[in-house]
Parts: structure tokens; sequence; C-alpha cells
């Protein structure tokens, strides 16, 4: 029983730090590689390897790889594997509801023979498709008492994760070429890789120099410009991304197809990732071709339109993908509520009935200790899981709506020793799932925030129901802050639950402020519109 409790703690604490990278932002790599980490220290194998698969081409990319030792892993990471009939991913494949166990050593076609006497296969399930495989490889003993129902949550939620970490990186990049465009008159527009090769031009380039896009993709810049050119390039870039500056301008003389010197202004922009230069994208514009610039605009500004419809997508589709995270949130804590609760309530009963049986008798007073204790952890077993499965997705906000939901949050704060002050106002009515998640989020998160960092004694919580929004305000007398300057800058300051705030409210297209000074409190005012229609 210790056994099945300490499992049940270690799943929990995991789906806890999952749900804490699910706010992080990061990049789909370095998510799956916090998941690999957290696997292998809470499941207590020797190996975890996380694949990313791919339907229409049938390859797996492996995104993350641990181990307890560096000379034993299931598979090198970085690497893409066509996924053949007799492997055991097809047979995962074909039946994605449950794990596979692989209790023996065996050679296998696309991974060949892990150095494990035992692995496990679980498929990472997005709605109905499979997106990926979590493998884990140890021991026979250590990998027969992993929970199947628990593994198959655990893989359910790094498909999530994964799945947003990849729309906000495709996001990211759409932004950062649509304020290139927004912000630059355009002319030759092109991408260079850190290295200074191009990885994409125009056709404007055909005009200017003479040469096709394909003569000029894949070569490197300075094969075109003049030896000064090149050299003083280099030097403003360096010079930029050792001042981690995101803007340079520079001049070209460069050399056209027909032999002849043409000279460009240069406007570009610096992509970092982390803190390396990744991309160097910019405009090479010909002051001698004015009227040909002005008849572009007409053509850049319909391009543009179209990059932001294609971002309008990218955050629709980012916000489906949330949609589906409370949804896998609800479905893991009814599983829990339904299952493990369940059972320990049916073990709770069953040890009644001894205790009566034993107590008849005359028991020693260590084994009536012993029956105490084993009844207290099952007490606080039950409760914890059930106030974790509440804190998933607690039944009232899907069951009463969303002033319950606050409700039930407020008297939970409170519980903490915090006084929060409640007030729905306007006309109180049933909303749409979107914005009452949204807006639940938002009220969750701030008192976490004044329970936890704050050191607050009271919150105002008000909840404004107008005609076309849903104003949330969350007010706090806590020890407040200084805000920092936009989301990238929380980030970095490390309040992800603010960022995560931030990006919510832009998904439903609404608008977000934030105030606070320090010894001053905080402040954070949060406006949903009102796009569907409300529910009865």
């Amino acid at each position: 029983m210790a056994a099945r409790r300490s499992g049940l703690d270690r799943g929990t604490r995991l789906l806890l730090e999952m749900g804490r990278i699910t706010r992080d932002n990061q990049g789909r790599d370095d998510a799956l590689s916090r998941i690999a980490g957290l696997m292998l220290r809470s499941f207590k194998v020797e190996a975890v390897a996380i694949l990313v698969y791919d339907q229409p081409s049938r390859s797996a990319y492996v995104s993350a790889s641990a181990s307890v030792r560096e000379d034993r892993t299931i598979i090198s990471p970085d690497i893409t594997l066509r996924v053949t009939h007799d492997s055991v991913l097809s047979s995962v494949l074909l039946a994605p509801d449950k794990p596979l166990f692989m209790k023996e050593r065996r050679h296998d076609p696309v991974l060949g023979e892990p150095p494990f006497e035992a692995m496990i296969v679980v498929p990472m399930v997005s709605t109905e498709d499979v997106t990926g495989f979590v493998l884990l490889a140890g021991s026979g003993k250590t990998i027969s008492r992993l929970q199947p129902e628990l593994l198959m949550a655990v893989a359910g939620h790094a498909s999530i994760i994964a799945d947003r970490a990849q729309l906000m990186e495709s996001l990211r990049r759409s932004d950062e070429q649509n304020r290139m465009f927004a912000e630059n008159a355009q002319d030759m527009v092109f991408i260079l890789d850190r290295g200074g090769r191009f990885l994409y031009v125009n056709p404007v380039c055909r005009d200017i120099l003479g040469y096709e896009p394909d003569e000029i993709i894949g070569s490197y810049f300075g094969e075109f410009v003049t030896a000064e050119c090149w050299a003083a390039t280099t030097a403003v870039v360096k010079k930029a991304v050792s001042e981690r500056k995101r803007n340079v301008e520079y001049s070209w003389v460069i050399q056209r197809k027909d032999g002849e010197y043409a000279t460009l202004h240069v406007r570009a922009s610096l992509v970092y990732r982390d803190f390396d230069l990744y991309r160097h994208q910019g405009i090479a514009r010909d002051p001698s071709t004015e009227n040909r610039l002005k008849e572009q605009l007409v053509r850049r500004d319909r391009e543009l339109s179209q990059s932001r419809s294609r971002a309008e997508r990218m955050r629709e589709y980012l916000a489906v993908a949330n949609m589906a995270q409370e949804e896998e949130r609800a479905r893991i804590a009814r599983d829990i509520h339904d299952g493990s609760v369940q059972y320990l309530v049916a073990m709770r009963r069953r040890l009644d009935l001894f205790k009566r049986e034993y107590l008849k008798g005359s028991p020693s007073a260590a084994g009536r200790e012993a029956l105490e204790d084993i009844d207290s952890l099952l007490d606080t077993a039950v409760k914890d899981l059930r106030e974790f499965a509440r804190n998933l997705r607690p039944p009232v906000l899907d069951d009463f709506g969303l002033v319950s939901a606050c409700e039930w949050l407020a008297d939970q704060t409170e519980k903490e020793g915090i006084r929060v002050v409640f007030a729905p106002t306007g006309d109180i009515r049933r909303l749409s799932e979107e914005v009452e998640v949204t807006a639940f989020r938002v009220v969750q998160e701030s008192l976490a925030n004044a329970a936890k960092h704050s050191r607050a004694t009271r919150v105002e919580v008000s909840l404004q129901f107008l005609p076309e929004e849903l104003k949330v305000v969350v007010r706090d007398n806590g020890r407040g802050f200084v805000v920092p300057e936009g989301v990238g800058a929380l980030g970095r300051a490390g309040q992800m639950g603010l960022v995560g705030m931030f990006e919510r409210a832009e998904m439903m297209g609404g608008k977000i402020d934030l105030q606070s000074s320090p010894g001053k409190g905080t402040v954070l005012t949060v406006s949903i519109p009102l796009k569907t229609a409300s529910r009865e």
C-alpha cells in the first residue's frame, strides 16, 4: 500500500511539474527534454526517450533522450527514424489506447537493441491521432510496476505540450516576419543563416541583380559583395550581437550578373535563439529605384494582409490547442476521481471490515497503532487526490459556471489566511466555454500569485458582465513589484504565470492591463470580448 501511495504521489508531482512546463515559453524539444528528465526521476527508470511522429512520412524524430548513465541510452537524440511495419512502434500505432510492454530484451528494426532488461512504449495521443511515443526502459521489476493509466495520462499531456510549443514557435516566427514587413518599405527581401548563407531571397533580386532566386539561395553573401563590404557587414553584425541589438543598418556594393555594380542600403533584423544569433533577415533597397518601389508598395500591403491572416489562423489553432489542454485536464481529473480515488475508497472499506475483525481479538498496542497509521494514510491519499483533481478542472466550473467557480477559488484562497472579497456585477449569465475558462484561469493564477508571492492579506476580485465584454479585475494589498515592459520581459523575469495570462487574453482578442509598484499592491484588469453567444 505504501508503494501504491508512493506511485500516486510521484504521478501527482509529475503532472504538476508538467503543468508548469505548459506555462513556460519554451520550444518543443526543450519542453520534451524537461519532461524526459522528470519522468526519469519520477518513475525511477534507467532511460527515457520521446519521439515525435509524423504520420504522412511515417517517420519519428527523437526529440529528447535522458538516462541515468550516459553510455546506456534507448536511442540517441536529434535523429529521424523511418517507422517500418515490423517495428514495435507500428504495433503501438495499431493499438494506441494502451502502452506496449516489452518484457524481454530483443532486437527491433527501428530502435535496434536497447541495452535494457525491459521496456515500455507509450503512445502520445492528441484527439484521436498518435503524435509520438514515450519509451521507458529499465529492469523488468521496475517496468512491470508502472501504471498504464498514469503513463497514458502523462504521454497525452506531453503531446499537448509539444503541440502547443510548436504552435507558439511558429507564431513567434510569423510575428517576427510580420513586424519586419510592417516597419520597413520593402525592396529585395532576404534571409541569411548565422554563417551568412542565403536561405531565402524574393524574386525582386531578378530586377536588381539580374540573378534568379535559385542562383543566390545556398550561396554566401560574401560571394556577391566586395571584400570591403563583406568585412564591414561582418563587423556591424558581430558588434550588434555582442550588444544584443535586434536591428542593424549597413550598405552593400554588390556585383550584378552583368558585371556592373549596384549600391544597396540594407536594414536588417537579427533573430536570436537562446543567446546565439539564429538568423539575419532584412531588406536591401536600391535608392535609384524609387518609382519601382512605389509600384511594389501595393503588392507588399497585400502580402502583409495575407501574412496577418495566417497569424490570425495560427492564433486560432493555438486557442484550439489550449481548449484541448483544458479538455485533457478535465479527463485526467475524471480519471483520477473515477479510478484511483474509488480504488482507495474501496480499500478503506475493506480496511474497516478487517479492523473490526482484528479488534475482536487482543491486538497489541503496536498493531493498533499500525492500523491507525494506515487509516490516516488512506484518508490523506483520498483527500490529496480529490484536491488535485479539483485543481486540474473543478467540476463547479462546468456544472454551475464562472461565478460559482470563482466563489470556490475564493474559499480555497481564504484557507491560506487571505481575505478575499468577490463581487460579480452586471447581467450575470453563463458565457461561452472559451470565455469562462479564460476568465477562470486568470482569477486562479492571480489568487495563486497573491498567496505565494505578494504577501497580501486582502484580495478583491470583480467580474463585470457587460453587454459586449467580460471585465475581470483583481486587486491586492501585497508588496507589489516593478512591472517589466512587454511579455518577453515578464518571461525573462521568471513570471511565467503572468505570461500565460497575457497569452490567454491575446488569443481571445482581449486586453490586459497590469499596474503595480513596490509597496503599493497590484491591480490586474483583463477585458475579454464576448464574440460568441452566451449559454443559458
